[in-house]
């Protein structure tokens, strides 16, 4: 019994749901971007986790149902079914979620939501339960849609609508009325995000769950439960977090070393892949950088601890100027080769600069990032910082620069931990 208790976590608490019913309708369109396909995929997964339960039976007048539509332009649209007799437990359901792929089209949202609500919802309701419905878009679509449909499923009174706006992979903001119209003109039911990414922020999938399951019921088992220790952060998705280090001669030794430490308490925290073919967890790398062409790398994208420890051990201070630009255009050729990168892994750029760098190949590089759809983030402890420089380098998302006061406390403090939280 202590076995079964220890592998199969049959210790975890669950949440129950009553009689409920979601759907999540996804954007696949080309101008979603692979990544965030894959982000719009890990958010759904991860906010089910949240729940823990569903009804192991979907035709059962009670627990929990979930379904998928994911779209792009007309004629595409896929759908994982509320009671499809397959999807009878969330190990299923997670396996139905991973297999679905970025179609990279059109957008045709207003005909996606008839054709969710029409094959999910409309035969498929049960008497007692509650439907939530959750769409992701940036909430533009092709004008030879019907936006008459926008607002379909509001003619049912029983299902709930929240409409998620994100700016998309060019940088173009969501649209605020057609969100609007959505979430059935409720703008308490409208939520707009910058970047895909804060998709898999804690305290949005706390509020996603207060959306769909307001008041839980709590089912703990009446068992002499193990304590396990905390799940590493990174474990429930993959992640390839390349790190950058300006090895530029404002960094100093004594900071060289620190970011040494810095990387390898990083790289303990992360939860790694356990194999090469492992499709989940992360895999890091490290690049350092000084003058154009003044490139090296301690280790590729790897999961494995002790090559990068000796990465580490062995990578050597440059001490020259600053070039990040070339750096950039350097790591996506030579790190992000095609065959080295994990299909559907979220692609992370990690800064360690002050931003204080030659600009000829700046601008050049941050559009290789946005079409190598690359996520950037920027650690940076120095009070002398180029702030303009660091703002592209994280394409305006001020939330991504990290800055500490120190090299030396940095690996020590909740700084570390609230990076790690961001990354993963």
């Amino acid at each position: 019994m202590t076995y079964i208790r220890e592998t199969c976590g049959c210790c975890d608490c669950e949440k129950h749901c009553g009689a409920l019913d979601i759907v999540f309708v996804i954007d696949s369109s080309e101008s979603v971007g692979q990544t965030n396909f894959t982000l719009e995929k890990n958010f759904v997964i991860n906010t089910m986790n949240r729940l823990g339960s569903m009804a192991s039976d979907p035709t059962s007048a009670t627990g929990t149902r979930v379904g998928v539509v994911q779209y792009s332009h007309n004629g595409t649209f896929e759908a994982i079914r509320l009671d499809d007799p397959n999807i009878n437990s969330i190990s299923a359901f997670k396996m139905a979620v991973k297999k679905l792929e970025w179609i990279a089209g059109g957008t045709f949202t207003p005909s996606a939501l008839k054709f969710a609500y029409d094959t999910l919802i409309r035969n498929s309701k049960r008497e007692r339960s509650k439907v939530s419905m959750v769409v992701i878009t940036d909430g533009r679509f092709d004008p030879r849609d019907d936006d008459n449909l926008l607002n379909y499923i509001c003619s049912d009174a029983k299902v709930e609508v929240n409409a998620i706006g994100v700016g998309d992979m060019f940088g173009k903001m969501q649209q605020t009325e057609t969100l609007l119209s959505i979430a059935c003109n409720n703008k308490k039911r409208v939520t707009e995000m910058r970047r895909y990414a804060d998709l898999m922020a804690e305290d949005f999938i706390d509020k996603v769950e207060t959306w769909i399951c307001p008041e839980p019921i709590t089912v703990c088992p009446d068992l002499p439960c193990k304590q396990e220790p905390d799940v590493a952060p990174c474990t429930n998705r993959p992640v390839d977090l390349v790190f950058l280090l300006d090895g530029s001669e404002r960094l100093g030794n004594e900071n060289f070393r620190h970011v040494g430490e810095l990387v390898q308490r990083v790289a303990d925290s992360l939860g790694l892949a356990r194999s090469k073919i492992d499709r989940m967890r992360a895999r890091v790398a490290l690049v350092q950088f000084g003058k154009e062409r003044e490139h090296t790398i301690a280790f590729p994208l790897t999961h494995d601890p002790t090559l990068i420890s000796a990465g580490l051990e062995g990578l050597r201070y440059l001490d020259s100027s600053s070039d990040i630009g070339s750096a950039i255009l350097y790591t996506i050729d030579n790190i992000l080769r095609p065959g080295e990168i994990r299909r559907f892994a979220e692609l992370s750029f990690v800064f360690i600069t002050d931003g204080v760098t030659a600009s000829e190949s700046l601008e050049e590089a941050v559009s290789a990032m946005r079409r190598a759809h690359v996520v950037s983030t920027v650690i940076a402890t120095r009070g002398d910082v180029d702030q303009a420089v660091l703002q592209k380098l994280v394409m305006g998302d001020q939330d991504a620069i990290f800055q500490g006061q120190e090299f030396s406390s940095l690996s020590q403090s909740s700084l570390l931990n609230k990076f790690i939280r961001w990354v993963c």
